[in-house]
C-alpha cells in the first residue's frame, strides 16, 4: 500500500509573510516561544525586526542584592535584573533552576539572539519617582549620546474651595518644582544608561517607558547611530555612589542644560477641575545645535511643539494648553 504523504501547507508561506506576522507579535518572550515550533521558525525569529520588551515580573532581591542599603533607584534596577530573569526562566531546564537563579540577565543579553532588530519598545513594570499621594509628575525624553530635550509636567489635585493661605508659596513652590525636575532628569538618565548594552547598529527607534506612564525615553534614528558610532559612548557615563562597581547610582551624565518653565500655583481648567502647583518645564542643553542664539519667541514656540507632541491628544492637553499660555522663566543648571 502506497504511503500518502501529507503536505504541510503552512510551509507553503513565504517568509517575507512569516515576517510581517513575527514583527505584528513583537512581544519577546511570544517569538522565544515561538523557536520552538519549527526549525524554521527557530532560524527565522532572529531576524525579527520589531520587538517589544514587557518586564512584568519580579522576584525576590535577596540572591542578587544586599538590601541593607537601598534607595528608589537602586529598587528600580533590582526590579529590572530580577524581572528579566523571571522572564528567561521559561528557557531554562528544570533540573539547573536553582543554579539560574543565581544569574543575572541585563537586556542586552535577553536580546542578543535577536540580529536584525529596527524597532524596540521596553516596558518596565512600574515608574521610578516615588512621588506623595495626589502629586502626578509625568516626563518624556529624548537622547543621543546623551540628553537631546526632556519635557516635564506635574502637578497636585487641587480644590477650588482651599483658602489661597493654604496654597504653597511661591518660594516653596518653586523648589517643589526644581525637585520634581531634578528627579525626573536623573529618572531619564538611569533609564538611558540602562540602555548602553541595547543599542545596535542598524536600530531606528527605541522606546523605554513604564506600565504607569509616568516616563518614557525615546531615542530616534539620528541619536542611535550617533550613540552607536560614538567610540566615546562608554565615556559617557560615570559610576555614582555604587564604587563597588554594582547597580546602584549608576546613570549617563547630563550636560549643562537651559530649562524653561512654566508655573501656576492654581490653575482651572476648562472641564473646571482645579490642580495645584501646575508645572511645565522643557530642558534643552545649553551648548550644541546652536540652542543659546535661539530668539525667546521662537524658543518658546518650540516648547509647544514639544509639549503638545509629549501630551497633546491625551488626558493632559488641557493642562498643557493652559500652561503654554502662561509666562515662562528660564533657568540653568550645571552638568552633573
Amino acid at each position: 500500500m502506497e504511503e500518502v504523504v501529507v503536505e504541510d501547507l503552512f510551509d507553503r508561506l513565504p517568509d517575507s509573510l512569516i515576517f510581517i506576522i513575527f514583527n505584528s507579535v513583537s512581544d519577546v518572550k511570544t517569538l522565544i516561544r515561538c523557536r520552538s515550533v519549527s526549525k524554521r521558525f527557530n532560524s527565522l525569529v532572529p531576524e525579527t525586526e520589531s520587538l517589544s520588551l514587557r518586564v512584568d515580573r519580579v522576584i525576590s532581591s535577596s540572591t542578587f542584592f544586599d538590601d541593607d542599603d537601598s534607595s528608589p533607584f537602586l529598587d528600580f534596577f533590582k526590579s529590572i535584573v530580577q524581572s528579566i530573569q523571571g522572564l528567561l526562566n521559561f528557557d531554562l531546564g528544570d533540573d539547573d533552576e536553582e543554579t539560574d537563579v543565581q544569574n543575572c540577565y541585563s537586556p542586552g543579553q535577553i536580546l542578543s539572539g535577536f540580529e536584525r532588530i529596527r524597532r524596540l519598545e521596553i516596558e518596565l513594570p512600574s515608574g521610578d519617582l516615588q512621588m506623595e499621594k495626589g502629586v502626578l509628575v509625568k516626563w518624556r525624553a529624548e537622547f543621543g549620546t546623551t540628553l537631546k530635550n526632556c519635557v516635564i509636567l506635574g502637578f497636585r489635585i487641587g480644590n477650588s474651595d482651599e483658602d489661597s493661605d493654604s496654597d504653597l508659596d511661591l518660594e516653596q513652590g518653586m523648589k517643589t518644582v526644581v525637585v520634581w525636575t531634578i528627579s525626573a532628569l536623573i529618572a531619564a538618565s538611569a533609564r538611558h544608561y540602562l540602555l548602553r548594552d541595547v543599542v545596535a547598529e542598524g536600530m531606528e527607534r527605541l522606546v523605554l517607558k513604564d506600565a504607569e506612564g509616568e516616563g518614557t525615553l525615546v531615542m530616534e534614528e539620528d541619536g542611535l547611530r550617533e550613540w552607536s558610532r560614538s567610540a566615546a559612548a562608554e565615556a559617557e557615563v560615570e559610576v555614582g555612589g555604587g564604587g563597588d562597581g554594582g547597580w546602584e547610582g549608576r546613570r549617563t551624565v547630563l550636560p549643562s542644560v537651559r530649562m524653561r518653565m512654566r508655573h501656576q500655583r492654581k490653575l482651572r481648567l476648562e472641564s473646571g477641575a482645579w490642580i495645584q502647583s501646575a508645572t511645565l518645564v522643557v530642558v534643552r542643553p545649553s551648548s550644541g545645535g546652536g540652542s543659546d542664539d535661539v530668539a525667546v519667541e521662537e524658543e518658546e514656540k518650540g516648547d509647544g511643539e514639544m509639549a503638545m507632541a509629549a501630551y497633546g491628544g491625551g488626558a493632559y492637553e488641557d493642562v498643557v494648553g493652559a500652561l503654554l499660555k502662561t509666562r515662562s522663566y528660564s533657568l540653568e543648571m550645571n552638568s552633573f
